[in-house]
């Protein structure tokens, strides 16, 4: 399984850890499932997730690394207040976890073989 991979040029690594870390107290000082942590560009994950809750969880921390690693929340910030940030970027990471398999799913089974995957401009490889 890999542990680290290249989003928009940076380097990611992922750590499970024991859902007792303190690691996953996250910036509202409540304890999580996993933590996205932007200074040190580490996913730490709770080492007891598995099946549909590790995939939507995985899933969520990468919205995370896809908003900082692509420049994308100072836009978000410039849309909502700022007492709102944290809450409108964990909704854009749910929407992803929750609805992102669904909309490819569907994309595929309408077009078939016309469906083409289209990546972000510095689209790079995963590696181990």
């Amino acid at each position: 399984m890999l542990k680290q991979f290249y989003m928009n040029g940076d380097l990611w690594r992922v750590h499970f850890v024991s859902p007792n870390d303190n690691v996953l107290i996250d910036r509202t000082g409540q304890r999580t499932l996993a933590v996205s942590d932007y200074s040190t560009m580490t996913i730490s994950i709770a080492n007891n997730l598995q099946g549909e809750l590790l995939n939507r969880v995985f899933i969520h921390e990468l919205g995370h690394c896809v908003m900082f690693s692509y420049g994308l929340l100072p836009e978000l910030h410039r849309m909502v207040k700022k007492r709102y940030w944290v809450d409108a970027e964990e909704w854009c990471c749910n929407i992803l976890a929750d609805y992102g398999q669904f909309v490819i799913r569907t994309t595929r089974d309408i077009l078939g073989n016309q469906f083409t995957y289209v990546s972000p401009v510095g689209m790079e490889r995963m590696t181990a």
